[in-house]
């Protein structure tokens, strides 16, 4: 038996269902629905669970991998609360992906390009590009969504994940995945990237549990991980919304809603939004601008250890009270930053790393002689 709906039904219901759940901007993906198309961005939100948010990232892990795992729980989260337009997108429902998993099928889905830092080629983690995509999906001001998405960023970097809840919500069955079907149902090791490539993340870890890159314990850790992303996300997102219907300023909505994420970070994970004072102190000379002399030649937010391994030799230079000081006038801006600095007395929190790596390279310089 069919059911034949018309226009007007269909305007009545997904107008219903947006009022329902509480979303913004209403009037245009209502005036969309109305006119039989699909509405432009920002799509309406309303606020998820990241506990659930979390169980289903794990589970859309075992279907679509990283990207399209995290990607497919955020979404999927939004078409059955929200219902449009997030029913226009091409997704499995929860219970196509279960059963999916259940019998060992395939389904295709959005993202899944994504897998292993796109094609496997071990770049950005899949589980921050699916997440990042419902961000700005769902924040139109470019402004607020490029703080959010700075935010999850280095939370990825920061935080020891697997985190304890998503451990937890396997160990003591919680999951959506089958027990029968886990690759792990161990207590799986944590530790923290300090990166948010996929090559360095899976080989940091690898090096802490011991376990192979191609092991069942692997898998389920990104697993697990997935569904850590996208339950980050949607608190990143929740607090967006809760501060945006206060401020109504997109801007100082982000502002205040990474403040708030960061806090509980750092009390319930362990992680932070911020710069670690090392990168700070790289930051000082090395940023995107427009003078190559003064060391503006790179560009980007990732944290400088997870590839620089030794900067002792270099990030010293201008400490060094027995290296030749550049004549006056001669010295670059960043020089002229550093030295002031110093002789205030007073070394910027920017500079924490330099000073940290110049006393370890006057320590090693001590044990040599």
């Amino acid at each position: 038996m069919s059911v034949k709906i018309t226009r007007r039904g269909f305007l009545k219901t997904a107008t219903a269902s947006l009022l329902a759940a509480g979303v913004l901007r209403l009037a245009p993906a209502a005036e969309a629905a109305e006119q039989g198309k699909t509405p432009e961005l920002p799509w309406p939100y309303a606020r998820l669970d990241p506990e659930e948010v979390r169980r289903l990232g794990h589970l859309g892990y075992y279907q679509f991998e990283c990207a399209g795992g995290a990607f497919w729980a955020l979404a999927v989260s939004l078409q059955e609360k929200v219902g449009y337009p997030w029913t226009l997108l091409p997704i499995p429902s929860r219970e196509e992906v279960l059963n999916a998993v259940k019998q060992g099928k395939h389904l295709h889905s959005l993202f899944q390009y994504g897998y292993g830092g796109t094609v496997g080629w071990g770049t950005l983690c899949g589980s921050l590009n699916g997440s990042l995509a419902v961000i700005q999906m769902v924040v139109g001001e470019h402004k607020a969504w490029d703080k959010l998405g700075k935010a999850l960023m280095r939370t990825y970097e920061s935080t020891p994940l697997p985190t304890k809840k998503s451990n937890e919500m396997v160990v003591n069955g919680r999951a959506l995945v089958p027990p029968n079907k886990l690759k792990s149902k161990k207590w799986l090791p944590s530790n923290v990237s300090g990166s948010t490539l996929c090559h360095v993340s899976v080989g940091k870890w690898c090096e802490v549990s011991g376990y192979a890159s191609g092991s069942k314990e692997r898998s389920e850790r990104c697993g697990r991980l997935t569904g850590d992303i996208a339950a980050f996300a949607a608190m990143l997102l929740n607090e967006y919304f809760d501060a945006y219907s206060r401020v109504r300023n997109a801007e100082k909505a982000a502002e205040e809603a990474v403040a708030r994420f960061t806090e509980m970070l750092k009390k319930e994970y362990g992680g932070d939004t911020r710069l670690s004072p090392t990168t700070a102190s790289c930051r000082v000379c090395h940023y995107k601008g427009k003078v190559y002399e003064d060391g503006q030649f790179t560009r980007g937010f990732l944290e400088c250890e997870a590839c620089h391994r030794d900067m002792r030799p270099h990030a010293h230079t201008f400490f060094n009270p027995g290296a030749a000081a550049p004549a006056p006038g001669k010295e670059t801006a960043s020089q002229r930053q550093l030295q002031e600095a110093a002789v205030a007395g007073s070394i910027a929190s920017a500079a924490i790393g330099a000073v940290a790596g110049f006393a370890a390279a006057k320590a090693s310089e001590k044990k040599s002689e």
